[in-house]
């Protein structure tokens, strides 16, 4: 969890201090046809040439501005499950939810295998990826 948002507190920072040339795109993310709770999906070009760029998934669906040309997609779909923690100090045991991954860990990496091209505002990129391993 704290690896997670530490990701996105730094995109947002480094897209924060870019003010280039961008397109508005937005798409859909699924796991296996079904649309992802939450998540980040982000793009990055295969050369370093432009900052890294993303935006959240909520509900299975992302908008965010990108620098036009060729990207490798990462996807981190997560999906809120009942946690219970026990805490020490009160001696209480607390209910709620965590997000969990549920996206495959080879689509976090920068060998993540989605590509596009970025060539305009108002593109449409939708990413069906594969279950997290077991």
């Amino acid at each position: 969890m704290f690896r997670f948002a530490t990701i996105i507190l730094l995109l947002v920072a480094v897209t924060g201090c870019y003010s280039g040339n961008q397109a508005d795109i937005s798409g859909t993310v699924t796991v296996d046809g079904v649309p992802v709770q939450g998540g980040y999906v982000s793009f990055s070009a295969p050369d370093g040439s432009s900052p890294v760029e993303g935006a959240q998934i909520t509900d299975g669906v992302y908008r965010t501005k990108v620098t036009p040309g060729e990207k490798i997609v990462k996807v981190t779909g997560t999906k809120n499950v009942p946690a219970t923690i026990y805490d020490e100090v009160s001696r209480k045991t607390y209910t709620g939810e965590e997000p969990v991954t549920v996206t495959s860990h080879q689509y976090e990496t920068n060998d993540s295998p989605l590509r596009i091209t970025v060539q305009k505002s108002g593109e449409v990129h939708d990413f069906d990826v594969p279950p997290k391993e077991k």
